[in-house]
């Protein structure tokens, strides 16, 4: 009986690593929103007087980050709903390195640093002076989506 139980966790273990090494990364969409350039992202979000969504992650380690991704950003209501609302830079920190450049990893761990983020997912919402006006962690395994939009138009509605 052990070994049977023993067998079904190793199945389970292995269905989930590799649900989770599907979807890598989401600035590999030639379609992204997400700018690849911190300094870029900044000079924007100054220019236009737009907030910055900053999505920190493990792109290519990270279940509940993937799951976020596919529940959230890469779905037309947010893309529609929000792209022209935030400025928007992912700060990726994945496993594989080649995923990101010398640049955007030093960036990303000052951005790291800067906004104490200690845990994957994190969106931390920024004004135009790189304040904080808002801050959401984690991603429910319930797939709960409500609280994510909600979290936007408030940060939103703060900015103004």
């Amino acid at each position: 009986m052990r070994r049977i139980v023993f067998s079904f966790f190793i199945c389970i273990n292995f269905i989930i690593v590799g649900h989770a090494q599907d979807n890598v990364a989401m600035h590999t969409n030639s379609e992204s929103i997400w700018e690849q350039d911190f300094s870029i992202a900044e000079k924007l979000t100054k220019s236009t007087d737009k907030p910055m969504l900053i999505y920190f992650t493990g792109s290519d380690w990270c279940g509940p980050c993937k799951m976020l991704v596919a529940d959230i950003f890469e779905t037309d209501k947010f893309k529609e709903g929000y792209k022209d609302a935030f400025i928007f830079y992912e700060a990726d920190f994945p496993r594989n390195l080649d995923l990101v450049s010398t640049t955007q990893r030093s960036d990303n761990n000052k951005l790291k640093q800067k906004y104490g983020v200690k845990s994957y997912p994190t969106i931390v919402i920024v004004n135009s002076r790189g304040k904080e006006i808002g801050r959401k962690k984690s991603y429910s395994l319930m797939r709960d989506t409500s609280y994510h939009y909600s979290f936007f138009d408030e940060s939103l509605r703060n900015y103004k």
